[in-house]
């Protein structure tokens, strides 16, 4: 089966302020983006939530080499062409945002329960990052 999205020509852009929208229309009241060294492409949305009277900052990262490397793996074509790769790897994020905006509309999740693994801890890490360095975590 076809990875999602593989045949997608909208810009990294458009997907960004969709993510976006979609946030904002959900209670986000603030964005950053981060951009990985030499290249200028984005590697993380960052954005503002208030949950329960506390205002939390989330990193969504983007790791478009990681899905570069699926490509290859599956033998998409055009693995190779990095901006054909960023592309895809933002609309899957696209979707996947919209897929997690459907499920909290309908009350089957909270937003806390989606974005979990992304808030940013004290230290700059996520709460998925400190778990899976320190799994013990889990356990207390």
């Amino acid at each position: 089966m076809p990875i999602k999205n593989y045949t997608t020509k909208m810009p990294v852009s458009q997907s960004l302020a969709k993510i976006q929208q979609n946030l904002v229309d959900h209670g986000a009241t603030g964005f950053m983006v981060e951009y990985e060294k030499g290249t200028g492409r984005i590697e993380a949305l960052k954005f503002l939530l208030d949950i329960n009277d506390n205002r939390l900052s989330f990193n969504l990262p983007v790791d478009w080499r990681a899905f570069q490397e699926v490509l290859k793996k599956d033998n998409v074509r055009r693995w190779d062409e990095d901006d054909y790769c960023y592309r895809v790897a933002w609309a899957n994020l696209r979707d996947w945002v919209d897929s997690q905006m459907a499920l909290f509309e309908t009350r089957m999740v909270s937003l806390p329960q989606i974005f979990l693994p992304y808030v940013e801890t004290k230290d700059g890490t996520t709460l998925f990052q400190k778990m899976a360095n320190n799994p013990k975590l889990l356990l207390e």
